[in-house]
Formats: C-alpha cells, sequence, structure tokens
C-alpha cells in the first residue's frame, strides 16, 4: 500500500513562526505595561484571577499571525478557548503569563508559545519582551536567545534538597493540603524565590533553580515549560512521578536526586 504523503512543514519553519508568534504577541502587551490606566477585571469571583486588555490584544495578534499563515492549525489560547482546525497542529498560547507581575510593574511576565502535533510536543518558548530573552526548547536542544546571539542551556547538578533552590510562584496558589507539602518541602531546601511565574522555568534551564513546585496550573501555563525543562535535561512530572498534569500540579527538577526526594514528600498527598 502506497504511503500517505507528509506534507508537515520543517520543524526549523514552525519554530520560526513561533518565535514571531511570541515577538508580536510581547510587543502589544508591551504597549499596556506600566501604564497607570490599565483597566483590570477578574475572572473569578472567588479568587483574583485579573485579565486585562494587555492579555487579549497580544493574543488576537498571536492567533492571527498563525491563522494567516496556517489557517489548517488549531488554537487553544487563555483568552479566547479553542479553535479547532482540521489538521495536526494545535498552538497554546498564554499571551501574558503572569498578568499579577504584570499589573505590578515586574518583569518576571512571558509570553507563552507552544505547538503539538497530536499528542507530541514539538517546541516550547518563554519570552520576555522587556529583556528580549527568549528561552526555547525543541527536540532535547534548549537555548537562550537574545537577539542575534544564542546560547545553549543545561539544567545542573544538585546533590539533595537541602543543597536545592526551590521557585514556586505564589505559596498560597493551593489548598490546605497542597500548601502544606510546599511548606513540607521549602523547610528541606536551601532557600525559597516567589513570584517568577513561567519565567522561573527559563532559570532552571539556564541552570540558577533547582525545583520548581507548583499546583492550580492550567494547560497553556505548562506546555511551553515543560518543552523548554525537558529540552534541557531537566525532569518534569506531577506530584506522583507521572504525567497526569489534570490536577494542575508540577514538578520541575534539574537533577534526579532533588525529583526523588521531593516526590517522597508531595507524594503523600493522596493519604492526607
Amino acid at each position: 500500500m502506497r504511503k500517505k504523503k507528509d506534507f508537515s512543514p520543517p520543524i526549523v519553519e514552525l519554530i520560526s513562526l513561533g518565535k514571531e508568534v511570541a515577538i508580536e504577541g510581547g510587543k502589544a502587551a508591551l504597549k499596556y505595561f506600566r501604564q497607570k490606566a490599565l483597566n483590570i477585571s477578574s475572572k473569578s469571583n472567588i479568587n483574583f484571577d485579573p485579565v486585562s486588555v494587555a492579555d487579549q490584544s497580544a493574543e488576537s495578534v498571536m492567533r492571527d499571525i498563525i491563522m494567516k499563515t496556517r489557517p489548517q492549525d488549531s488554537i487553544l489560547g487563555e483568552e479566547g478557548g479553542l479553535f479547532r482546525g482540521n489538521g495536526n497542529f494545535t498552538w497554546v498560547l498564554d499571551p501574558i503569563d503572569g498578568t499579577k507581575g504584570f499589573i505590578a510593574g515586574q518583569t518576571t511576565w512571558t509570553v507563552l508559545v507552544s505547538l503539538n502535533e497530536s499528542d507530541v510536543q514539538k517546541f516550547g518558548i518563554i519570552y520576555q519582551p522587556f529583556s528580549n530573552e527568549m528561552f526555547l526548547g525543541s527536540n532535547n536542544i534548549s537555548e537562550l536567545l537574545i537577539g542575534n546571539t544564542s546560547k545553549s542551556l543545561s539544567v545542573r547538578e544538585c546533590s539533595g534538597l537541602s543543597k536545592a533552590v526551590l521557585h514556586t510562584t505564589d505559596p498560597y496558589m493551593g489548598n490546605n493540603d497542597e500548601n502544606s507539602l510546599m511548606d513540607k518541602v521549602r523547610r528541606q531546601v536551601s532557600f525559597s524565590r516567589y513570584s517568577l511565574d513561567a519565567y522561573a522555568y527559563g532559570l532552571l534551564a539556564m541552570g540558577y533553580v533547582d525545583l520548581i513546585i507548583e499546583c492550580s496550573m492550567k494547560y497553556y501555563d505548562l506546555q511551553a515549560p515543560i518543552s523548554v525543562i525537558k529540552s534541557a535535561g531537566g525532569i518534569v512530572s506531577d506530584w506522583y512521578g507521572g504525567d497526569d498534569f489534570s490536577h494542575g500540579r508540577i514538578v520541575a527538577c534539574g537533577d534526579k536526586r532533588v525529583h526523588k526526594e521531593a516526590l517522597s514528600i508531595l507524594s503523600s498527598l493522596n493519604t492526607m
């Protein structure tokens, strides 16, 4: 039987498009960054889950680029939801990951772009427009791009929790049981940092952070960071060592020894 022809473009073309999408989305967001008149609303009546015209404008620009270039592809975005195309590729977009940081004038918010072919991740991008830092992960190659310069990224070795630098975006981001377990890990590490959102995953890929533990994460929060960390030689799992992120819980590590110790604590969640 004659095989079907593969009409998929080379990965370099898809990555090039992904870079353009991230950069143009970043430009759109920067127009609103540190503007005091920015109108903010919350997507939740329970917890403050901010959204602004900056998020919406950036995602609109990103979607337009993809739809004009590859109209057959699906797009899943935080603000615009799912557009279902008739191809095998799905773009996953978070126009401003770290909206609270964006509102507070911090430079740790990022633009997230990733691409999946069916269930296979092709690449992920974490882009900080203010500093023009782009973390890219694809096919076991992770790099930091700043303008025309490129630096290969690799996670660092760490002998155990007592030597590890831990990041959690918010120590109160989960329920009482989740927060209690994260605090238990936190008391065993060298020190902890907070409020970096997806930017922390770039720092882990660079070898400055050893462990990231988070919960309450959404699909579009995780796709790009997972690609960047895995491509830099790191480990990513749920709190039980698997790959079920449907509950929003993630552990990212540079060293398997740290990962093992962290899981020995976090995996007790189901017994609490």
